[in-house]
């Protein structure tokens, strides 16, 4: 079975970009899903996913009527990712977190609502190309799909790398770190809205349900039994990476969609780091 599939990713591309895509993906959850667990919002990571379909919408609609035959769905995607990221940071400024779930939850009922609209409006034709970045699929990645992911990828690696640090006191304590001097409202915002724009074009590449579970589950899982921000990062890269590589090897074993596996391995791995915790406690 395992010559098999050595045999199988060595000869075709499709497996090769699925395997690329799935090391790019675990890269960007540790680099972007460790923060919005930091920062306590683990809920913009699927409100930012779904509002790309309201841009995605838009811009089906606008290129099949004709009013702007030149905008590209993906562009309309990350229009609504950045209003959606613009919404959120401007209502937690003073950095309380309640006040940013309820400004997620507004943009994600209007991009929701907006999607559902146009749909009533555009062919036949076009609405799979809208549910495609619901469900997405990551054995129909293309080129593109891949360069995408490769340059947010890389963006948000270097992102870390340079602002580390001010992302931690910016999640942990808004209002401290502007105390000391920080310019912790700058932060807040770059952070915010990069890694909306992350999001949204891997929501493109692999669907909304993939990226909410290994954006999420492993950064919540590794967050609950590692200490350190670098352990955690690192916990987060492994957890999302053996989730889709394990749903990849189970969609030609059981016949199932690699998303829905990887997406159940990753919250299964949040309850067993519940349980690792509860029991290292009570030791």
């Amino acid at each position: 079975m395992i010559i098999d599939i050595i045999s199988l990713i060595a000869s075709s591309p499709v497996m090769q970009r699925a395997l690329l895509a799935t090391v790019l993906v675990a890269v960007i959850a540790a680099t972007s899903g460790t923060f919005m667990v930091f920062r306590g919002l683990s809920f913009l990571t699927s409100g930012v996913a779904h509002a790309a379909l309201g841009g995605a919408s838009l811009g089906l609609f606008l290129q099949a009527t004709g009013i702007a035959p030149w905008f590209d769905p993906i562009l309309g995607a990350v229009i609504f990712a950045v209003f959606v990221a613009l919404l959120t940071a401007y209502a937690g400024e003073r950095g309380v977190a309640q006040r940013m779930e309820v400004a997620v939850g507004v943009s994600f009922a209007l991009s929701m609502s907006l999607a559902v609209f146009l749909m009533y409006y555009l062919p036949p034709t076009m609405i799979p190309q809208i549910w495609g970045y619901l469900i997405g699929d990551i054995l129909l990645l293309d080129n593109l799909d891949i360069v995408l992911l490769v340059g947010t990828a890389l963006s948000l690696v270097l992102l870390v790398i340079l602002f580390k640090k001010e992302f931690v006191y910016v999640s942990i304590d808004m209002e401290g770190s502007t105390a000391h001097g920080m310019n912790a409202r700058g932060y807040h915002y770059l952070m915010l809205i990069f890694a909306a724009v992350a999001i949204a074009l891997t929501t493109k590449a692999v669907g909304a349900i993939l990226v909410y579970a290994v954006l999420v589950a492993p950064a919540a899982a590794s967050n609950e039994i590692l200490k350190t921000v670098n352990s955690v990062i690192i916990g987060v890269f492994v957890i999302a990476l053996a989730s889709m590589l394990a749903g990849l090897a189970g969609s030609f074993t059981i016949l199932a969609s690699p998303s829905a596996i990887a997406g159940l391995i990753a919250a299964l791995s949040y309850i067993i780091a519940i349980q690792i915790k509860r029991f290292t406690r009570k030791d």
